[in-house]
């Protein structure tokens, strides 16, 4: 049986400081951790001896799914032990480094429930033990004075394999897979005299935590012609033993062999839909083991083809014949010619290109493999690939085939409804690495359908003579939705509450007026004198029951009064892209002489005007509560894109300004649009200054990157 070293590092941990009222978690208590290892003796290679160096993270978790602390280094919390809401927590120390596969770094793990009682401490005491699995691998004598080369590749199938290599010495590293109940391991073997042997891949089930795997590989004969090979795996649970034989055949004759009918180089390209002959040949004079076609190809997949065959044991070949792959059973041990014919597979492969292989093993486990690497190019010199379709614009991509890019390529866009191809002449760029032309096309209509390609003089000359058809991509542009009263022309009257709507039927902004106008103050109001075109919005700081009360404006609804704050609801349904927010501003500020923390430092500065704009993908509008704090963050990743604009300066005249949105994500539409501005950019913790005016008006939804400068549409990173 399993013999357990249990090793006791004397770690007190000491958890962050909460003090909670929530959930029975009443009261505070005191809590340390002690973490020890347990330690499994391994058969026969041992992970790193425990010591007090290795560095323990903590994760406490309370049973109300409420209170949590985690704990990088417990090395750093020895000194005392630290106050926490009295309650039952989990407890879970863990070392080392949790992934799918790695070398050398062991993932140990252990966990506990502890009860901290009020005013009293509690002590929870952590066994770690190995969470993955440990492999290693040994090649007993004479194997590498017989063989050049020889490797084992073993995974847990998530993905990451590693390979004990002698070429790449290896093959004395220690491994650690984690848990999913599965090793694969698969061998391949170079002897003196070239010949190449390969075995797998194999399964081993049952696989667990805290196991160590030892595959020993040894030849049942000193000095072997023809004769077996031993594979002994050793588990350290219980000791358990699993060994199996593989016949091998040093001899020099009758080795598989495989053959083309083709000309077979490192890379075959071939013109879309060519259906030229192309079979493959196998021969085993000492009989067939194994007849696989196999492939790591995501376009391969795609295409229905299996990503293992083989023809000696797959009872159903339905799924390959499906592809166009001609080919048959093949009986274990046969000696005939197989045959498998590729022409009606490749011939119907789209552009692109595809990896797969052949891997013929004879009875004596000696193969051979092909690598077929295969590239599909269409019957021109040049193709679309790709439309990232804006409002305005769209950036469209193609790809060349020829060995240098041809001197006349370019791209051409038409509306669907045209008949007319427009040259894209400027915004082009080339990537000859990746044979890649990229065109940002300009001043396009919005929501309307186009169609555009790639083309060179050649591929226009073999279109005209019906030789081929060009090959084009259609794309559509999205809209250029806006919000209603961006020009802040339409107000109307809620009591002695000014509303920026047309009407209380079609609410779009509000402000802080409808809290305050109860206290005879209101703070946003429309401007009529002062203006760009129309009316315009007048922000004013000011004071309510002696709190700050900023003059501010935001696409949203005001909720309600919140403890000497407010409940606001921000958002309007919105799915367009815009690149920026343009409009005209007046800023008349004064100095800051109503502050809270955390700006309490603010003091006497000048005070600083603000207007944001936000797009995000919230499924419905989002809830702020200034009184509790409760505010959206810059970092929130529901937030697509973001622009802002900050100014102390006193100004005699409107401004205008651009604020470029900031996209996080250009593949993404936005489902909400948030427009807010304020006299007092920290309004929101009550800082600001009292009579601090900015009026704003016609604001714009921009949509035309030609509105922008080269800077401004960098900033927005549409090309990203």
């Amino acid at each position: 049986m399993r013999k357990l070293i249990s090793i006791l590092i004397p770690t007190v941990v000491i958890l962050a400081l909460f003090s909670c009222r929530k959930g029975g978690y009443e009261g505070t208590g005191y809590l340390t951790v002690s973490v020890g290892m347990e330690d499994p003796e391994l058969v026969v290679k041992s992970p790193e001896t425990p010591s007090e160096d290795m560095v323990f993270s903590l994760s406490i978790v309370g049973e109300d799914g409420i209170h949590s602390y985690t704990v990088e280094d417990a090395r750093t919390l020895a000194t005392e032990p630290l106050a926490v809401a009295a309650g039952r927590y989990t407890v879970t120390a863990t070392t080392g480094i949790d992934t799918a596969a790695n070398w050398g770094s062991a993932y140990y793990s252990g966990s506990t429930t502890i009860l901290v009682k009020p005013e009293q401490t509690a002590t929870a005491r952590i066994v770690t033990t190995l969470a993955n699995t440990m492999v290693t691998v040994e090649f007993e004598d004479p194997i590498p004075d017989v063989f050049n080369n020889y490797r084992v590749t073993v995974d847990n199938g998530a993905g990451q394999a590693l390979v004990f290599s002698k070429a790449d010495n290896t093959v004395g590293n220690t491994a650690y897979f984690a848990v999913t109940g599965t090793l694969n391991y698969e061998l391949s073997m170079v002897n003196a005299d070239g010949a190449t042997y390969h075995d797998g891949p194999h399964a081993i089930t049952g696989v667990k935590a805290n196991q160590h795997y030892h595959f020993k590989f040894s030849l049942s004969d000193d000095t072997p012609t023809t004769g077996g090979f031993v594979l002994t795996i050793i588990v350290d649970e219980d000791t358990v033993y699993s060994e199996y034989e593989m016949k091998l055949d040093f001899g020099a004759d009758g080795k598989p062999v495989t053959t083309t009918s083709f000309p077979l180089t490192n890379d075959i390209t071939l013109i879309e839909g060519n259906d030229e002959t192309r079979t493959v040949s196998f021969e085993a004079s000492r009989g067939i083991g194994s007849l696989v076609i196999s492939h790591n190809d995501a376009g391969l997949t795609a295409l229905g083809l299996p990503r293992w065959t083989d023809l000696v044991t797959s009872q159903d070949l339905s799924a390959i014949r499906a592809t166009g792959i001609v080919c048959n059973s093949v009986d274990f041990g046969t000696t005939d010619v197989q045959v498998i014919d590729l022409t009606s597979f490749i011939s119907h492969l789209p552009v692109g290109s595809y990896k797969f292989q052949t891997t013929l093993v004879d009875t004596r486990n000696a193969y051979n493999m092909v690598n077929y690497n295969i590239t599909i190019i269409p019957p021109v010199e040049s193709r679309a690939v790709s439309a990232t379709p804006w409002a305005r614009f769209a950036i469209l991509e193609g790809v060349w085939y020829t060995v240098d890019r041809p001197a006349s390529l370019k791209v051409q866009y038409r509306k669907t409804t045209s008949s007319t191809w427009l040259d894209a002449d400027s915004y082009v760029t080339y990537n000859e690495a990746t044979k890649t032309i990229k065109a940002e096309i300009w001043s396009l209509d919005a929501g309307s359908s186009y169609v555009f390609r790639t083309v060179t003089d050649n591929d226009i000359a073999k279109d005209q003579t019906g030789e081929v058809t060009l090959p084009v991509l259609s794309f559509t542009t999205i809209g250029t939705p806006t919000v209603p009263n961006l020009n802040f022309d339409s107000w109307y009257k809620d009591g002695d509450a000014w509303m920026p709507n047309s009407s209380s039927s079609n609410h779009v902004w509000d402000s802080a007026n409808k809290g305050t106008a109860s206290f005879g103050v209101v703070p946003t109001v429309p401007e009529e004198s002062d203006v760009v075109a129309g009316k315009a919005a007048r922000l004013t700081g000011s004071t309510a029951m002696g709190q700050f009360a900023a003059g501010n404006i935001y696409i949203g609804k005001f909720a309600k009064v919140s403890g000497v704050g407010a409940e606001i609801d921000w958002g309007y349904g919105f799915n367009g892209k815009p690149l920026a927010l343009k409009g005209y501003y007046k800023y008349n500020p004064q100095p800051i002489n109503k502050t809270q923390a955390p700006y309490n430092d603010l003091n006497g500065q000048t005070d600083i005007c603000s207007i944001e704009i936000y797009l995000v993908n919230w499924t419905a509008q989002f809830h702020i509560n200034t009184s509790k704090k409760q505010f959206l963050s810059k970092d929130d990743p529901s937030i697509i894109g973001y622009g802002a604009m900050y100014s102390n300066v006193n100004d005699s005249a409107y401004k205008s300004f651009t604020i470029p949105i900031q996209y996080r994500r250009t593949n993404e539409t936005p489902t909400y649009i948030v427009i807010a501005c304020s006299a007092s950019r920290y309004a929101d913790y009550f800082t600001g200054g009292i009579g601090s005016m900015l009026k704003i008006d016609e604001f714009e939804l921009v949509y035309d990157p030609a509105q922008l400068n080269a800077s401004e549409r960098e900033l927005v990173g549409y090309r990203n």
